[in-house]
């Protein structure tokens, strides 16, 4: 059999290993710390989820360079990935504002 053309989804990474190229992470500038927010944005977004009568899972992409935000509502789920301290704010206000809506 000849050989193909067609992607093996590996990658060499530079220590010689070889990495599934879905495993590949860009190298961020910053780590995304939980505690940097602001907590009465965070706390807000939390209850504001739970008012709803939904759920909210916080953490963090595996190379810890983005923030990982799950909501549960319903039948619906929606993940978001900020990866600054700005955006995740960003993120968190139009959560509060769209479980407000919600509600009323």
């Amino acid at each position: 059999m000849g050989a193909s053309n067609r992607p093996t989804g590996k990658n060499k990474n530079t220590s010689g290993g070889v990495l599934l190229k879905w495993r590949e992470n860009k190298q961020s500038q910053a780590p995304c710390y939980w505690g940097d927010l602001d907590a009465k944005i965070l706390m807000g977004a939390v209850d504001s989820v739970v008012r709803a009568g939904g759920a909210i899972m916080l953490g963090s992409t595996s190379d810890g360079g983005a923030y990982s935000i799950c909501i549960l509502l319903a039948d619906d789920k929606v993940k978001e990935y900020p990866h600054s301290v700005e955006e995740c704010e960003i993120v968190l206000r139009a959560v509060m504002q769209e479980m407000l809506d919600t509600l009323l």
